[in-house]
């Protein structure tokens, strides 16, 4: 079953397919010339109002990058919203590697095996704002849980 969308384009409406059964609340079209310089903006912002820096190793290249996320700690776990599907590189990078680094908050964590949640249970524990925000503005279907295998403090 694939899900169907719309997005606008020059005032009209056109009708798009996500496939397999994966729902994407943004087109991946809207990102791909502003992913670089976004990326870099966001990464400045992170330790800040949820925003972290989440470090993964590439499944084909074996480099490290580091993508911005808003991320959650929840106990012994990190709650990270898949706004762009489990289409998104890092999800599959983290997926093929199962495990990850992110810099949140004054924390650098170590980061085990993902697991994908639905959002309205991954989003149970967050702040109200970000939970709204998460379901109901970025229509975000799913979350990926990470649990949290290591904790230090970052220095500086």
């Amino acid at each position: 079953m694939e899900h169907q969308g719309s997005t606008v384009r020059g005032g009209n409406i056109r009708r798009h397919f996500v496939s397999r059964q994966v729902f994407m609340p943004f087109p991946r079209t809207l990102t791909k010339g502003l992913r670089g310089p976004m990326n870099r903006m966001m990464l400045r912002l992170a330790g800040h109002a949820a925003f972290a820096d989440l470090e993964h190793i590439g499944r084909r290249s074996g480099q490290v990058y580091h993508t911005p996320v808003r991320a959650f700690r929840v106990r012994d776990t990190v709650v990270i919203g898949l706004n762009f599907g489990r289409r998104s590189d890092w999800f599959k990078n983290v997926t093929k590697a199962g495990s990850a680094r992110v810099r949140l908050g004054r924390e650098c964590l170590d980061l085990g095996v993902p697991r994908v949640v639905p959002a309205e249970i991954g989003t149970r524990e967050i702040p109200r704002l970000f939970r709204y925000g998460l379901r109901y503005v970025a229509r975000t279907k799913e979350c990926v849980v990470l649990p949290i295998t290591m904790s230090r403090p970052l220095s500086g």
